[in-house]
């Protein structure tokens, strides 16, 4: 039951991990390429990531120790799974549907068949395409296993066969061919360039675009000096000193603030392509403060202790989620306070095209 419960959980968790990491990228690319971004294809993309640590995690793990290791064979023999499922016995369907190589061969290619799906799905790329990823997906699992994991082991764990890489290509290729069946429902989609409204999951999108850069690079900054430090050191990852929090805070503090000052809107909110209009302050006080009262007070309020400080970030987060689903187009706290109002970008570069026109 392990050895089928551990690739899982591995896959699951590492695969979720890479998505968080990924998540920002993510968003920018889909709202560029895709015009938005949709519950279904984000599913699809989690899919993905946890599908392609399944392929390693199923085929590499579990890891033997190294003292209870025990070579393995390599067959080079293209076909030889007929004469293996011959071997035993198949004089009824039942007997068939038991038969051990069977089963290997049928796992072999169900285990590729998501791969060319996900091809032509995400990459929008056909049959070749997915034919070349899932023999080159193939061939580096085969490679990674009769060369004891490049090297770490002095000899294979698992058994090289060719028939493998013949079976995994043969899944991509029915993945590639079966996505056809679902390729017809993405042709309702809008026009990448028309504008979409502003709405509560657009907004909370953008937030944790932000709040994701401001975490991420934080630990991205420690992750580096501390890997750092190790290697010119003796090797030992230590905690980060406070001049190391204090760059991983100011870099991602300078890069909202220079967006907001310049922009009016966060980084996250440009990911998401919302723009902002000045109505009420003047740009430099109003710009001033929707900074202040947005990511730049939750910056602020978490990264210093005064008395009350953990008081107002609750009240300052606890105002802000109530107010993004309470005002016009969902704008939130901060755009009220600085007199602001947002729209999508594409509406605003389609009114100034007009104009010009006209």
């Amino acid at each position: 039951m392990s050895s089928f419960v551990i690739p899982a959980f591995v896959a699951v968790l590492v695969g979720c991990g890479i998505a968080v990491l990924a998540f920002v990228p993510f968003v920018a690319i889909s709202y560029r390429r895709r015009g938005g971004l949709t519950f279904g294809h984000t599913l699809v993309w989690l899919a993905a990531a946890i599908y392609a640590m399944a392929l390693w995690t199923y085929t590499l793990l579990p890891v033997p120790p190294a003292d209870e290791i025990t070579c393995a064979a390599v067959q080079l023999r293209p076909f030889q799974f007929i004469a293996d499922i011959l071997s035993f016995n198949t004089g009824s369907v039942r007997a068939l549907m038991t038969n051990p190589a069977v089963l290997q061969v049928a796992l072999n290619v169900i285990l590729f068949v998501p791969l060319g799906w996900f091809v032509r799905q995400l990459a929008g790329r056909g049959i070749i395409v997915a034919t070349m990823t899932g023999l080159a997906a193939s061939a580096l699992i085969e490679f990674t296993q009769i060369t004891g994991i490049w090297g770490i082991y002095s000899c294979a764990y698992r058994v090289f066969d060719v028939d493998d890489l013949m079976m995994n290509t043969l899944g991509a290729v029915l993945g590639s061919l079966a996505s056809l069946l679902l390729l017809r429902r993405r042709e309702g989609l809008q026009e990448v360039d028309a504008p979409r409204p502003i709405t509560v999951t657009r907004r909370l999108t953008g937030i944790l675009c932000d709040l994701l850069i401001w975490v991420l690079f934080s630990w991205t900054v420690s992750l580096v000096f501390g890997v750092t430090a190790a290697v010119l050191d003796d090797g030992a990852l230590t905690e980060p000193g406070p001049i190391v929090a204090l760059i991983g805070f100011i870099l991602p503090f300078a890069a909202q603030l220079f967006s907001v000052l310049s922009r009016g809107v966060t980084i996250g909110e440009r990911l998401v392509l919302i723009a902002a209009v000045q109505v009420r302050h003047p740009v430099a006080v109003g710009r001033t403060l929707r900074f202040l009262f947005g990511i730049g007070g939750y910056m602020l309020l978490s990264q210093w202790a005064f008395p009350l400080s953990g008081l107002l970030l609750f009240l300052l987060v606890a105002v802000s989620a109530v107010t993004v689903f309470t005002t016009r187009r969902h704008r939130g706290l901060a755009c009220v306070v600085s007199g602001t109002e947002i729209d999508d970008v594409r509406a605003r570069t389609a009114t100034v095209q007009d104009s010009l026109d006209g």
